[in-house]
């Protein structure tokens, strides 16, 4: 099939009885750090010469755990699908509340990367273009993967194209938990671009109204811990990855503790350092707005492994940054439960609209985010939904609307109750 240059797949989401395996993890590392010809053979020698390539992120962001089939003509630059598995295992060190985090299961749809590569893109850049994701459209389904879960993802390009000298591609996909979808994304968009036309990106442009203060979706929810116009640092911050609140928020959280699964991770997701202005009036929308920022490590890990020969890091945790901006802002505001079995879930149904215009690199400073609530409630979980905005130093690099959150196992009734 190989030689061919051509693959073919009947396969079914949750097929159980399909063993084949057309690439293991040991070929999709190969392809992340090694060589491409050792997995796609001789026609791909001389994309390993070039000073850059395509390629699936090293270690510990490599998640193809397996390729079960590819469709499509080898470097036709012509439509071409993919299906991938993931699996979310036990030990794995990005859980979050007991679960793979948004952004991980988002990012494990990432072999859109080989897909383009096997299509031939690499062959027609030459080495001269990186690549960038631009857009995408997520949409959840369902409650977040937990450990024992395989993710299924079938990922199809839809089409390349070529204005003037800059390459784009176009894709969406669907991940599946063995016949039920968890997560589809849809609008995807990715470049190839030259550092200087990186370097000359203006970052996200916002239109007018896109600035301007909007009318109020709902009156404003009245805060539990009466919320104020503050600001909270390192160590504030760091108080909530041990679940003291105290420490975090001052006396008016004196005894209350979070239970392990509302606290901020730590590790490799350890991805905020301080808040730098929060304001319970704030925002476009007047519901509430948080400015957070991180210290950014030219050896950090997310940059290292994403990718070995083009250090960024990838959007998908740029997403999980302004998230965890977002659960400090719901932290602050009471929802808070010392019960272990509540967790930060997904809300299925709520697209996601995501928007990348320059990266983060070894040479930035400081990550920046700012978070606007745009919806806040209870259903009668409690809920949020804001637009986002990241910044690389001072310019505005990605654009996430409709960013949101639930807070599972946990009602505004309990919360009232906590209080009172």
């Amino acid at each position: 099939e190989k030689a061919s240059g051509r693959t073919q797949s009947t396969a079914v989401p949750g097929d159980s009885t399909r063993n084949k395996v057309l690439f293991n993890r040991e070929m999709c590392m190969e392809f992340a750090v090694g060589k491409a010809a050792n997995v796609l053979g001789e026609k791909f020698k001389e994309v390993d010469e070039h000073p850059v390539r395509v390629r699936l992120p090293d270690e510990p962001l490599m998640l193809v755990d397996r390729i079960l089939s590819i469709e499509g003509e080898m470097l036709s630059l012509s439509p071409g699908k993919i299906i991938t598995q993931h699996d979310v295992k036990q030990d794995a060190w990005y859980l979050d509340g007991g679960c793979a985090p948004v952004s991980i299961t988002i990012e494990a749809g990432q072999a859109d990367l080989f897909l383009c590569s096997y299509l031939g893109i690499d062959h027609a850049v030459k080495g001269t273009r990186k690549y960038r994701l631009l857009d995408a459209k997520v949409t959840f389904h369902r409650s977040l993967p937990r450990p024992g879960e395989t993710i299924e993802f079938h990922i199809e390009i839809d089409r390349f194209l070529k204005q003037q000298d800059v390459y784009l591609f176009f894709f969406h996909y669907k991940g599946y938990i063995g016949n039920e979808l968890l997560i589809s994304m849809r609008d995807g968009c990715a470049g190839f671009f030259t550092e200087a036309e990186v370097e000359n990106s203006k970052g996200i442009i916002l239109k007018a109204e896109e600035l301007e203060h909007a009318d109020p979706l709902q009156e404003p929810l009245k805060p539990f811990a009466d919320l104020e116009t503050g600001s909270f640092d390192d160590r504030s911050i760091d108080a909530l990855r041990q679940g003291d609140l105290e420490t975090a928020f001052g006396k008016k959280f004196k005894g209350l503790f979070l239970g392990k699964h509302l606290r901020l991770p730590s590790g490799r997701l350890h991805l905020i350092d301080r808040v730098t202005h929060l304001d319970p009036y704030g925002g476009r929308f007047g519901l509430g707005s948080i400015k957070a920022e991180a210290d950014i490590k030219p050896d950090a890990w997310f940059l290292t492994c994403h990718f070995i020969d083009d250090m960024v890091m990838p959007g998908t945790l740029m997403y999980e940054c302004c998230s965890h901006a977002l659960r400090i802002f719901t932290l602050r505001m009471g929802w808070i439960s010392s019960k272990d079995s509540v967790y930060y879930d997904t809300i299925p149904g709520v697209e996601s609209d995501l928007k990348c215009r320059g990266p983060v690199t070894p040479d930035t400073v400081k990550a920046g985010y700012f978070v606007e609530i745009k919806k806040i409630g209870y259903m009668p979980e409690p809920y949020a939904i804001a637009d986002a905005h990241m910044y690389a130093d001072d310019l505005r690099i990605v654009h996430y609307k409709n960013m949101g959150i639930r807070i599972a196992g946990l009602t505004g009734t309990e919360i009232e109750q906590l209080w009172s």
